[in-house]
């Protein structure tokens, strides 16, 4: 029989999320990550990838609570001229997981403190998947707050027979940055989801709906006004509607409305040594550009993407080890209709699939990772003739070791991974080679294509109480290019070769 006050602590953490959202008004790596309180490596991942959708609150039958301080800095001159020279982010997360006079209620709050350093052509969010946002060439530092909520409840009618699940996940974001151009962004996300399905047996199959909109409102100012657009040359707002399409028309504010739909189903079946989780989703998204100068707005253009998603997580328990093995697949083809040349201009494609092996012996706290991932993508701009594509798989390996001593318990997670290049292409004539080439696809195009190796090692102290855990968990992780990409053209940037994360993590697990 669980105790009444262990009963109530996953609850408070639910009830702590909703009220810092309250007050203010992602999804985990597949990485192991130390031990996770009072559960077992097998047990964390099978409650964090036994299923993705709001049904998951009624497929996990454990108990769980977690509160996550953390700090991570990140620096180093492999990257693009739209990622960050150095990067400080600060984050501080809460999760619970519970039932409640018949219902099941799962419940995760995040707020991100970010400070990043020295981002060049890029006056948006998330511009690497869109081919129309604002842009400069001046490079510049950002401060960002992000909140997220993520609610997931459910219950059962008809003896467990019937199921029936819904979710809620919602998004404000504050962004800014503070030297000329200055641009200040507000945005707002929020995706509503239920299920339904049924069980017999061992067996539990529901149908799965999502919708919800999105929106992102910018404006660009400049502190000193002979800094203003068509000014000194990379002090211009530049708007990009492709992959190496642009113009210098003068506007000051912009707004991306977005809607989202998506249908998917989950199969999930419970044997005595077989656990297996499936889900496919497929969606659809529309993100309209709409810029502004005074009183006058005009659409350069609208973005469609269409993306297919499947997941799978299995289990097999075994007197001697337990294995585990997840899946994921991706498939996403976008294209724009620009108002700009009235056609369709911008074309993406891409492909990503992730394996990872689990194997975690009975008589050894260890476990044992092995890790496959393949990414393949095409993009390509018909009016300024400008295509790319890539292809590259990175196999890894890792493990997590742990030993007890008294009240503490010491963990040690080791790993590496190599990204391998499988094949490349890029036609940009000469003559259509400009200030977007050089600063945007050739160094994407580059890093994309370099060769890399990738290390990690963590060490996690866990110090047990009665009634709380309290861990410290100290990560560095180091990227490395051992083989250059392919230039392309005369680039303005080029990526280093290497690349540092160090990470500080206070868990409390309640």
């Amino acid at each position: 029989m669980i105790h009444p006050v262990r009963r109530l602590r996953p609850l408070v953490a639910l009830v702590f999320g909703l009220f810092c959202a309250a007050a203010v008004s992602t999804a985990a790596a597949q990485d192991l990550s130390g031990i996770r309180g009072d559960l077992s490596a097998s047990a964390w991942l099978s409650l964090r990838h036994g299923a993705e959708l709001p049904i998951r609150s009624l497929l996990a039958d454990t108990t769980y609570s977690a509160s996550v301080l953390q700090a991570t800095n990140t620096q180093g001159p492999l990257r693009t001229y739209q990622d960050p020279e150095s990067s400080r982010i600060g984050s501080l997360t809460s999760y619970g997981l519970t039932s409640y006079r018949g219902l099941r209620l799962e419940g995760r709050f995040e707020y991100r403190k970010e400070r990043q350093n020295g981002i060049g052509w890029k006056l948006g969010r998330n511009v690497s998947r869109r081919p129309y946002y604002f842009a400069n060439i001046k490079p510049g530092d950002w401060d960002n707050d992000r909140y997220e909520v993520n609610l997931n409840g459910g219950t059962t009618f008809f003896g467990d027979h019937l199921l029936v699940a819904g979710g809620v996940d919602y998004q404000i974001e504050r962004l800014a940055r503070y030297n000329d151009p200055r641009p200040s962004l507000n945005y707002y996300n929020l995706f509503v989801e239920g299920q339904v399905g049924g069980r017999i047996g061992g067996h539990t199959v529901a149908l799965h709906y999502g919708t919800g909109d999105a929106e992102e409102n910018g404006d660009v100012s400049n502190y000193n006004r002979a800094h203003d657009s068509f000014g000194e040359r990379e002090y211009n707002v530049i708007t990009t509607t492709g992959l190496g399409s642009y113009n210098f028309a003068r506007f000051s504010s912009y707004e991306r409305p977005t809607t989202r739909t998506e249908v998917g189903v989950t199969y999930a079946v419970d044997g005595n040594h077989v656990q297996f989780t499936g889900e496919l989703v497929g969606g659809r998204s529309e993100s309209e550009f709409i810029r502004t100068v005074s009183d006058t707005r005009e659409t350069p253009g609208t973005y469609r993407e269409e993306t297919v998603r499947g997941t799978a997580f299995l289990t097999v328990s075994q007197p001697g080890y337990r294995l585990q093995v997840r899946s994921e697949t991706q498939y996403e083809d976008g294209h724009d209709r620009n108002e700009v040349v009235a056609g369709a201009n911008y074309f993406r494609t891409g492909w990503r699939q992730n394996l990872d092996l689990f194997i975690h012996p009975r008589t050894e706290p260890l476990t044992l990772q092995a890790t496959l991932d393949y990414n393949r993508q095409s993009v390509t701009d018909r009016n300024a003739s400008h295509h790319y594509e890539y292809a590259w798989l990175a196999p890894g390996l890792s493990a997590q070791y742990s030993w007890t001593t008294g009240p503490r318990r010491y963990t040690l997670i080791p790993g590496a991974s190599y990204r391998i290049p499988l094949s490349q292409s890029a036609r940009v004539p000469r003559k259509n080679r400009n200030l977007y080439t050089k600063y945007v696809l050739a160094p994407d195009y580059y890093r994309h294509t370099a060769r890399a190796v990738r290390l990690r090692g963590g060490v996690q102290l866990l110090q047990q109480f009665e009634t709380l855990s309290v861990g410290l968990l100290v990560e560095y992780r180091r990227r490395v290019a051992v083989e250059d990409g392919v230039v392309l053209g005369t680039p303005e940037f080029l990526p280093g070769e290497t690349r540092n994360t160090i990470s500080m993590t206070l868990q409390f697990f309640h």
